[in-house]
């Protein structure tokens, strides 16, 4: 184990600077309500993989404007109530994997 001698004044400085770092890292941390965009939003490839439908179908429903979706850098990412209404008025058709 190495040990470290440093002035007083520079310790104190880190210190206080940690403090900081930690007061705005608990004072940043996610609240419930940000928590639930993983629920109102899903990423395309495990959308196309829970639907078992080809990731071109999700484009060719977005070029058609049939689904809306927002990208974040090269990942798409869709609305789970607009693709449960999607589902429901039978516009995309799931199939199961045997």
């Amino acid at each position: 184990m190495d040990i470290v001698a440093i002035e007083r004044v520079s310790f104190d400085s880190f210190r206080k600077k940690l403090e900081q770092i930690v007061s705005w890292a608990d004072n940043t941390s996610l609240s419930p309500s940000d928590m639930r965009i993983e629920k109102e939003w899903i990423e395309g490839r495990t959308l196309a993989a829970s639907l078992n439908i080809p990731l071109r179908t999700l484009q060719s429903l977005r070029e058609s404007g049939k689904l809306s979706f927002s990208t974040v850098g090269k990942k798409v990412y869709y609305k789970v109530a607009e693709v449960q209404k999607l589902l429901d008025s039978g516009r995309i058709k799931v199939t199961t994997k045997e």
